[in-house]
Parts: C-alpha cells; structure tokens; sequence
C-alpha cells in the first residue's frame, strides 16, 4: 500500500469512528466502568414504594461537593470547608433569604421545581455543570412542561436549555444526554411510549432512542430508568391488547454509542425484579412472572421467600448465579465497593395499623453488606427518617451510600419546605456489626420566602418564576 493510499485509508477510518451513533462526543472512547465527571450517579438512586424506583435528591462532583435540591434552590456542601451555600455566585444577591417576588428569580440558584413537586425533578452533576429536569408548574399559563436547566457549579450561570411540550416522571441524565418516557396514542387511540433522548448542550433535537413494540401488546409504561458506561437500562411493561392485563416486565439495554438495543433475556417465567451494578457488571433478582405473592406487603406481612441473583456483562449478555441471598422484595444498592442489600422498601409496604400495632418492629431496616468477592462482610441497620409526604405516608430509611468516601441524606419536609443534610462516614462498614449507621447533621435549610409564596399559592403553582 502506497503512501497516499494510506492516508486516505486512515482518513475514511476515522470518518467511520466519529460517524458512531451518540448524543456527543464525549462518549466515545470512554471505558466501561463508573465515571463521576460524565455518569448517572446509581449510588444515590433510592427507592420510591409508589413508582418503583427514583434517583436520589443529591449529586456529588469529582472534588467531593454536593449539590441538592431543597425549598426552590439547588445547594452547594463543601466537606473541606463546611460551607453549605445556594448554587449562586452573584453580588448583592440574598439568594435564600430574598423575599422580593420581583427578585427570587434573578438567583441562580432559584429553582421553583421543587416544592410538592420534589419526587418529578432530578439533578445531575456533569462536567462542571449541574442539570435539572423537572415539571415546570410555574409557567403562567399552568401547562404541564418539562425543562431542562444547567447552574454552572461555580454558581455563576443558570440556563434554560430546552423546554419540552409534556410532562415526564420518568427521566435520567447520562453521559451528555437527558432520556426520558414519552406518552403519545397510537392510530387506535391507545397510549403508547417511546423513550427519547436530548443533548444536554441544546444544541441537537429531541430524538427517538426506543420504539417497543410487540405482536398482541401495549406498553403500559417504561420507567426504572439506570444507566452505567456506555448503557442505558429501562423496564417495559407490558399488557394484553385485548384484556389490558399486565402480563410482562421487560429490562431492555441501549447502547448510547451505536444505538443498538435489546432485551436482556430471562429463563421462562422469569422477570427481573431488581438491578443495580457491581463489578462492572449488572446484578440483579428474579421473581416469577405474574407473580401475587406482591399482595402481602399490603395486609402487613413481611414474609417473603429467597430469589436467585445474577450477575452478567453490561450488556446483559452471560448471566451466571452469585451466592448472595436476596428475598423477594428487597431493594439491591451499590456503591462500587459494596453490595447492600436491605428490607427497607418491604418495610415501607407496610400498612400503618401493623406499625402502630408493634412500633419497635419498624424503627430500624436492615442492610446486609458485601464485598467484590461477594462475601458478607458486616451488617448494619438505618433508623426510621420521616415519611414520604410525595406520594403519601409511606416510611423512608435508606440513606444513600454515594460516590466518594461520606454517605449522605438529606431529609426534607415537604409541607414546609424545610431540610437537613446528614453524612455519615463510609469508613465504619466492616465494622457495624448490626448497629445503625450513624450520621451527624452538617445543615439545616430554613423556609425561604420563596418557599412560604410556593407553599401559600393555589394547589402549590408559583407566579414567581
């Protein structure tokens, strides 16, 4: 081969490679494991007993800061110097304490999302930035619209990137893109769903990712969205076309960089029940298709029986069974060192009469810890933090593990919007032996005025944004 042959080889290669499919550039290339600069932040996703699964309300960057959304603002934790402080940077700005309506919302870390609408927003740290997602219940004319908004993480910018034309529950922020569930209704008129993506430099347009599909099917919804390296993971439910029963629970894996998705296949009457990732690799549980045994977390039963763990390559593909033991119901967290398994969402199943019957039994839920080896290496239990008051009187114990070596919780009241932020140092696993995690308080968060104009409008819609 010639040397003028050549380059135009090298030339037609690399054409080739930026010509993959991908939200932006800054996927390609990347390896196949954990990235806090670019990635979907899985060890602070939490459950939610109502919608089967959330992100959690904080967001941590490569210096160890944290951000939360808490009372119409996005805040800021440095562990170096204790500072907590609105996401905002501005001269003579009051941020939190501002009551002029005229001026909330000049502060960049103003965000009116918030307030009973905290479960329907999400925020995510990527490359420097802060990103947001959530309903727009502010907007004048009381349409129901997501936005997608940036706050630099020095606090100097806030940036409107794109405002879509519905509403979105379920939405995650991976890798240089926003994903999220559409409903639309097909020429029959039945709902359909699509999952669809955003660059999150505003500078593409929304897109079609997933179109499910299948012969005798609806889909009833798509949601428990995660993502790890280059893979996007969802859940498809679906029903019958003619009884509209729910019938199948489908995990699909995307590959955001050549666009190619699939299902990741289970034995017959198998479906996932949970996933999370370890190892560089997706473990997750099984339970039985069309399974009633789900009928006992409402009467107040915890019995529950064993399932079989997997643990298979990222794109789901050579699933093999780990000696780990999970009980049908309990939730799987992970923070790349660890493998926590707890009874923490069975316990907030429980209906209220079998709590206030035998109070002691729900003060605590428990957590089993493993290593990499997938050994048991400590136990540990976290202490009832309030109630759900989203979605109802559901109870809350999980405290997120998190990126770096300080698991953090923040504690919110969403009848005032107040909120206190918790760490907990991740040192002591290994070492619990049963005992709670313990934590100490590092913030409290005040009613801002913005929050008492929230709180006061009709049905909690803002004219202040």
């Amino acid at each position: 081969m010639n040397r003028i042959a050549k380059i135009i080889l090298i030339i037609s290669l690399s054409f080739s490679f930026f010509a993959v499919t991908g939200c932006s550039n800054q996927q390609q290339g990347q390896k196949e494991s954990f990235d806090p600069a670019t990635d979907f932040q899985y060890q602070y996703y939490q459950p939610d007993v109502m919608l089967g699964g959330r992100l959690g309300n904080i967001t941590e960057d490569e210096d160890g800061c944290i951000y939360y959304m808490a009372g119409c603002y996005v805040y800021k934790y440095d562990p170096k110097t204790k500072v907590n402080a609105p996401l905002c940077n501005k001269a003579n700005c009051l941020h939190d304490k501002e009551s002029d309506k005229t001026k909330i919302k000049s502060c960049n870390a103003y965000y009116p999302f918030v307030g009973h609408n905290q479960a329907d927003s999400i925020i995510a740290y990527e490359n420097g930035y802060i990103y947001l997602a959530g309903v727009d219940r502010a907007s004048t004319n009381c349409s129901l619209r997501n936005q997608l908004c940036r706050i630099k993480a020095d606090g100097s910018e806030h940036t409107i990137i794109h405002s879509f034309p519905r509403e979105y529950i379920y939405q995650i922020i991976h890798r240089g893109c926003y994903y999220y569930t559409e409903q639309y209704y097909d020429e029959d008129g039945n709902a359909a769903h699509l999952v669809k993506s955003y660059p999150l430099d505003g500078k593409g347009k929304e897109k079609t990712v997933f179109n499910p599909k299948r012969k005798g099917k609806l889909v009833y919804e798509i949601n428990d969205y995660k993502a790890f390296g280059e893979y996007l993971y969802f859940c498809v439910s679906y029903t019958d076309r003619k009884t509209k029963s729910t019938s199948d629970y489908v995990y699909y894996c995307y590959n955001t960089v050549t666009g190619k998705c699939n299902e990741i296949k289970m034995n017959n009457n198998e479906e996932i029940s949970r996933m999370n990732f370890f190892n560089n690799k997706i473990v997750y549980y099984t339970s039985y298709k069309n399974n009633t045994d789900w009928s006992m977390f409402y009467n107040g039963s915890l019995k529950t029986y064993d399932a079989p763990v997997y643990e298979a390559d990222l794109d789901g593909t050579n699933p093999k069974k780990i000696s780990v033991k999970v009980q049908i119901g309990e939730e799987l967290y992970s923070d790349g060192n660890h493998l926590v398994i707890s009874n923490d969402n069975l316990m907030s199943f429980t209906d209220e009469k079998y709590r206030k019957k035998d109070p002691d039994k729900y003060k605590e839920a428990e957590y089993r810890v493993y290593d990499k080896k997938y050994k048991l290496i400590d136990t540990y239990t976290e202490g009832y933090k309030g109630y759900n008051g989203v979605y109802g009187d559901y109870p809350i114990y999980y405290g997120p593990l998190g990126v770096g070596d300080t698991s953090y919780f923040v504690k919110l009241d969403m009848d005032n919007g107040t909120a206190e932020l918790y760490g907990g140092s991740k040192s002591k696993i290994g070492q619990l032996n049963g005992s709670q995690f313990k934590r100490e308080k590092l913030a409290t968060i005040k009613q801002s005025p913005a929050a008492r104009y929230w709180i006061k409008s009709q049905n909690g819609v803002s004219r202040i944004w």
